[in-house]
């Protein structure tokens, strides 16, 4: 999502209407500048511009925009106020390949600067956050924002919102960030992320939700001190050479402030996590502890084992195979998982977190209305879409 590229949009020839079906002002703030627009409830805000020809209808959920051709969607915006953060609330069947675009400064008003944005489809209305900063380009004081949307696509915009921060406030997150905790997950048995440092508090809250982090390391932070304190004893040094021993004694003590901070803060990082696991998963009772990214899916596995111990095989569904199906394999074996695709004789099906998966009226399993099984009975149901079945034989 970093990449971008220029396209010229011409709003004027390509603009086909402007909005005016509401007067609901953006909501404001003092410190923390925001400004938010929402579409829920079938309401509008006033000042929108579209182009493109797209189709407008007003729902529940949001504005349903659905599209022939290339369109855009979007709305000039206060100069006053800078903009670090876009959230979208909306709802999509399918992925759509969207752009955010926006107006830089000393440009043509039909000169628009795009990021890509890939919005994935929803269960539900969903939630997406962008930290503007990471775009080079960006224009806090843009004066126009929008959402392009590709042809033949359709979506339902609930809510938009933008935020700003001020110098201290971003500072005071990037405090708060340099102490955010990683959790412990598979990988760590090989690396650690570290400490990394954010400006936005979304930044800060999405930080360790991808891989590797989108937010900068705080090594380079501790490396620049570290530069600046080599180079001002090396000039001190020069410049006094009677003082060098000074000089050093003060180097060390800072490399030693910096070295004992760190290892403070990774320190607390792996207790936190212990007590994490120790609140989530050892002071728990079975049914509710959950381990950490793998939920409850340990206690699930060895539920399920009790109940096909008199099968050869049967069927296993999970959001996706990794790691699930290993792990499985394991709490079951000899009797081994397989797919539904796959041939044998599999008259029972473990299903872990496939809400998609349910009992239909004539007691056979469905998803997304293509019948999967005979008729049959749930033996044992942990919660919705996690669940063991048996055909009737």
């Amino acid at each position: 999502m970093k990449r971008m590229y220029h396209a010229s949009v011409n709003i004027r020839s390509l603009l086909i209407g402007t909005l005016f079906l509401g007067a609901l002002a953006p909501s404001h703030a003092n410190a923390m500048r925001s400004a938010e627009w929402s579409f829920a409830g079938e309401t509008f805000e006033s000042g929108w511009e579209v182009a493109g020809d797209p189709s407008l209808t007003s729902t529940p959920e949001g504005l349903r925009i659905s599209t022939t051709v290339r369109s855009l969607f979007g709305r000039s915006v206060s100069t006053a106020d800078p903009i670090d953060t876009i959230s979208l609330d909306y709802k999509a069947d399918d992925y759509i390949e969207a752009g955010i675009y926006w107006h830089e400064k000393g440009r043509d008003n039909d000169d628009l600067t795009k990021a890509s944005l890939r919005l994935a489809p929803t269960n539900g209305v969903g939630s997406i956050y962008l930290d503007m900063t990471k775009y080079e380009r960006w224009e806090r004081r843009t004066d126009f924002i929008g959402i392009g949307l590709p042809a033949d696509s359709e979506l339902i915009i609930n809510r938009l919102r933008v935020q700003g921060w001020n110098p201290v406030e971003k500072l005071l997150v990037a405090l708060r960030s340099f102490w955010t905790f990683d959790s412990i997950r598979p990988s760590s048995i090989n690396f650690l992320w570290g400490p990394h440092i954010a400006f936005t508090p979304i930044g800060r809250e999405m930080m360790f939700k991808s891989t590797p982090p989108m937010e900068q390391s705080a090594n380079r932070y501790f490396y620049i001190v570290m530069g600046i304190a080599v180079a001002w004893t090396v000039y001190g040094i020069k410049k006094y050479p009677a003082r060098k021993k000074k000089a050093m004694s003060t180097l060390a003590g800072v490399m030693a402030a910096l070295w004992i901070t760190y290892d403070i803060r990774m320190g607390t990082e792996f207790l936190w996590n212990a007590k994490h696991d120790y609140d989530t998963y050892l002071s728990k009772p079975i049914g509710q502890r959950t381990f950490r990214e793998r939920s409850f899916f340990t206690d699930f596995a060895a539920g399920a084992a009790s109940l096909v111990q008199d099968r050869k095989e049967y069927v296993f569904l999970a959001p996706q195979r990794w790691p699930y199906l290993g792990l499985i394999r394991y709490y079951t074996y000899p009797i081994v998982p397989t797919e539904p695709e796959q041939d044998g004789t599999k008259d029972t099906w473990v299903v872990y977190k496939r809400p998609d998966v349910i009992l239909n009226p004539k007691n056979q399993l469905e998803s997304r209305g293509v019948v999967l099984t005979r008729p049959g009975g749930i033996l044992h149901e942990f919660e919705t879409g996690t669940f063991i079945f048996r055909e009737q034989s």
